[in-house]
Order: C-alpha cells, then sequence, then structure tokens
C-alpha cells in the first residue's frame, strides 16, 4: 500500500517533459533498460564489488529521475543503530553526513511507516499531516522539498530505506515513478542482504575457527599431558634412584652419574616437547623446512610408551630402517600421528578385549610415504566411518570430537591424505600418506 500525499494542483517539473511527473515514452524505454542493466549488475556483481555498484547507480538513478540526492539508510539489527551506508547528490547539493545513530525521534513517524512496509511519498512538505510535522522540520533542515522513501525488505524483514528528495525544486511524483523505484530498492535491498549474508557466514566461521582452537586446545592438553608425563616420569625415578645411590655406605659414582645424565636428558626432552606446543601457537605462517618421518615416528613411539605400559596396552613399532623426507612443520606431523596413536589407545581401553596397538610406516609409492597406527579394539561402526574426521563428531562419552579433524587439517595441509578402515580380524586402522620431497623421492 502507497501512503501517498499529493498536491491538490497538479504543476510542472522543471526536470520532467510530462505535465503529471510521469516520465515521457523515450525516457520511459530507456529508465526500463537501466532497470534491466541494474539487475544484470548486481546478479553479477561480487560481494565486495557491491557497495561501489550501488552508489554508482545511485548516480544514475538519480539523473534519471530528475532528482537531486538519494541515500541508502540501513538498520543494524545487533545495536539498533540507523546509519547511511551509501549516496549521491548532485553537484551543489550537501550530502548528508554518515554516521551511526539511533532512529531521531523527530522521524518516529517516518520510521515506524517505513517498518510497516509502507512507501511514503511526498510531493510537498506542506501536505504532510500534523502528526508528522518533526518529519517536515527535519526534512526542510536537510533541504528536502519532495521525498520518496521505499522500505528495503528481503524475506519479509526491514533493513533499512531508499530515499529520493528534490531538494532545489518540489516534485510530483507520478505511480509509474514510484513502482520504478520500488523495483530499484528491490533490486538493491536483494544485493544488499547478499553482503549482510556473507558478512554473517564470515562472523559464523571465525566464531567456529576460535571454538575449534578452544577445542582443540583441551585435546592438546590432554597430548601435553602424555608428552610429558614419560620424561617428567622418568626424571622423578632417576632422581630417586640417585639418593637411594647416595646413602649407600660406598656410593658407586658411575651409576650416579649415569642418573643424572639421564635426568640432564629427560629434562632436555621436557624443554623440547613445551617449546613445540609454543611454536604451534605462534602467529603467523607455519615454517615448512625437510622433516625426517622416521625421526617423528620413532619419537612419537618414545612419547607414548610409558602411557602404553601403565595402561597395559601391548605397543609395537614397524618401522623400515629409514623412511624419505617430506616437506612440512616437524611439530604439527607430530601432533597428527600422537593424536591417532592416542585416539587407538582410547578405542583399545574401551572394552575387554586385546589390548594392541601398532604404528606402522612405509613407502609402497616411489613418491609417498604411508603411516598407518593399527589397533584391536571394537572397531568402527560403518554408519560413522563417513563422519569419522568431521567436527565436533566423536563416539567417546566425554570425547570433543576435534582430534581427527585435527589431524585431517595438518595431513590435508601437507599435501596428503587421511582414511579409516576396518581390520579384517578385529579393530580398526587409521591411516595417511604424504608427499615425499622430489629430491627425497628421485634417490630412493
Amino acid at each position: 500500500m502507497v501512503d501517498r500525499i499529493e498536491e491538490e494542483n497538479a504543476r510542472t517539473d522543471s526536470r520532467t517533459n510530462s505535465e503529471d511527473g510521469a516520465l515521457p515514452d523515450a525516457a520511459a524505454v530507456g529508465f526500463e533498460k537501466l532497470l534491466a542493466d541494474l539487475s544484470t549488475v548486481f546478479v553479477r556483481a561480487s560481494v565486495d564489488e557491491i557497495d561501489d555498484e550501488i552508489e554508482r547507480w545511485l548516480e544514475r538513478i538519480v539523473l534519471a529521475m530528475g532528482v537531486d540526492r538519494s541515500t541508502v539508510v540501513q538498520l543494524d539489527a545487533q545495536d539498533g543503530l540507523l546509519y547511511i551506508t551509501h549516496q549521491w547528490a548532485r553537484e551543489g547539493v550537501s550530502a548528508l553526513q554518515r554516521s551511526r545513530t539511533l532512529p531521531p525521534q523527530e522521524f518516529s513517524w517516518l520510521v515506524d511507516k517505513v517498518n510497516s512496509g509502507q512507501v511514503l511519498v511526498i510531493s510537498s512538505m506542506d501536505e504532510l499531516p500534523p502528526e508528522a510535522s518533526t518529519v517536515r522540520d527535519a526534512f526542510r533542515l536537510v533541504g528536502n522539498k519532495s521525498n520518496v522513501t521505499v522500505p528495503l525488505r528481503v524475506g519479509g524483514l526491514g533493513v533499512g530505506a531508499l530515499l529520493f528528495g528534490a531538494i532545489v525544486s518540489e516534485k510530483h511524483w507520478s505511480d509509474q515513478e514510484v513502482q520504478r523505484l520500488r523495483l530499484v530498492a528491490e533490486i538493491l535491498g536483494n544485493a544488499l542482504e547478499r553482503k549482510r549474508a556473507e558478512a554473517e557466514i564470515r562472523r559464523l566461521s571465525e566464531e567456529l575457527r576460535q571454538t575449534s582452537q578452544l577445542m582443540a586446545m583441551g585435546e592438546l592438553t590432554a597430548s601435553l599431558a602424555h608428552e610429558l608425563n614419560q620424561p617428567l616420569g622418568a626424571i622423578l625415578n632417576n632422581a630417586k634412584a640417585a639418593r637411594r645411590l647416595l646413602t649407600a655406605k660406598t656410593p658407586d659414582l658411575s651409576e650416579i652419574d649415569g642418573a643424572l645424565e639421564d635426568i640432564i636428558r629427560d629434562d632436555g626432552r621436557a624443554v623440547d616437547i613445551v617449546k613445540n606446543v609454543r611454536a604451534m601457537f605462534k602467529r603467523g605462517e607455519v615454517k615448512m623446512s625437510t622433516v625426517d618421518v622416521q625421526e617423528v615416528l620413532l619419537d612419537v613411539a618414545s612419547i607414548v610408551s610409558a602411557d602404553a605400559r601403565t595402561k597395559r596396552i601391548s605397543w609395537s613399532t614397524e618401522l623400515p630402517d629409514s623412511l624419505g623426507l617430506v616437506r612440512g612443520d616437524q611439530t604439527h606431523l607430530t601432533q597428527a600421528v600422537l593424536n591417532l596413536v592416542m585416539n587407538a589407545f582410547d578405542s583399545v581401553c574401551d572394552g575387554e578385549g586385546p589390548r594392541k596397538v601398532t604404528l606402522l610406516a612405509a613407502q609402497e609409492e616411489p613418491d609417498e610415504i604411508r603411516v598407518a597406527v593399527r589397533d584391536s579394539g571394537k572397531g568402527i561402526d560403518p554408519t560413522v566411518m563417513a563422519r569419522l574426521f568431521e567436527p565436533f563428531f566423536t563416539t567417546k562419552p566425554s570425547g570433543m570430537g576435534m582430534g581427527l579433524t585435527i589431524v585431517r587439517s595438518i595431513i590435508e595441509n601437507h599435501g596428503g591424505r587421511v582414511w579409516a578402515t576396518q581390520n579384517p580380524d578385529c579393530g580398526a586402522t587409521l591411516q595417511f600418506t604424504l608427499p615425499l620431497e622430489p629430491a627425497s623421492a628421485q634417490s630412493r
């Protein structure tokens, strides 16, 4: 429904050729083409181009309509503030200040009309009803002599308004012109909604990224506890052994020296573990370097050995004498292998069957390495196999569903792939491949 406030007597607009304010036939045809071009442009425009395109097209529409200024006002759903986002005015016509503000009280009548979805057509400020006196005064303050305000609505929700103002002289708005401005508002509203949707997607993606980091921190904390448990436990045992030796009547200095050497070595390992964790959270891009996968696997095997003994797990490795080199981040690759091993440990401990976990590696293709962790647990339900590496998906009662997601992210960032299979007898095998460095692949 169009609220229409018309002058009683038709007048001749100095910028149109018809007495009733409608565009002449040639101009009408030109405006129809302008609308078609406008629609095409915003269908093809990228989200980053929308703002510039809106201001460019506001200029064309203002000139085509024979008015002086056009303004896009949007409502921020988060804080309820109004702000001018786009504007174009003829030379000599002042532009409105672009600021964020609560809807001014003097515009409450106009805001109510817009919120109800009505198009407000004002040909003369003198024709505004008494309850809109504050609107009349506010419009005159900014120079408006005539105005059309079209709500910007998408999906039934108001997102703002599109305003066209005649500043130099009053203008009579024909039904045809108002209908065209409705179409313009619909096209611009859809473009703005697409921009808002993209911004919302980016916001949600950032929230998900931050949430993922928090979830990953939980997984990392558990992994770090496992990593530090072995060297710290060894330090404690050697310190106790050294104390016992010192209480002997004739202390064996060589034994004490060996215990102290072990303490120094294990202390260095603990320091390296903490350094590696810190490196994972340093800002900036991950520094890729040449990584010896054999060294990574042996480190993991050493880290989890104490935990395997505590949990009575038969832990073994089947590794070749050497493996090729890959391009990557050693800390992240260690974390990926460690997550797979700890996942296998959890699997075999969740049941009454045998507790056996094996870490395997081989070079089955000339240009890639395959690493696998095989367990004797209850296996993986075929119905969840496809979702195993999805974020937040877990089959553990207390799991967060990020361990295997982290593994997938790390391996894929290193150019590899990761997957899971059921074992023929019992349990499952989780494995991944990594591409060898070209020089390493050629030398093998």
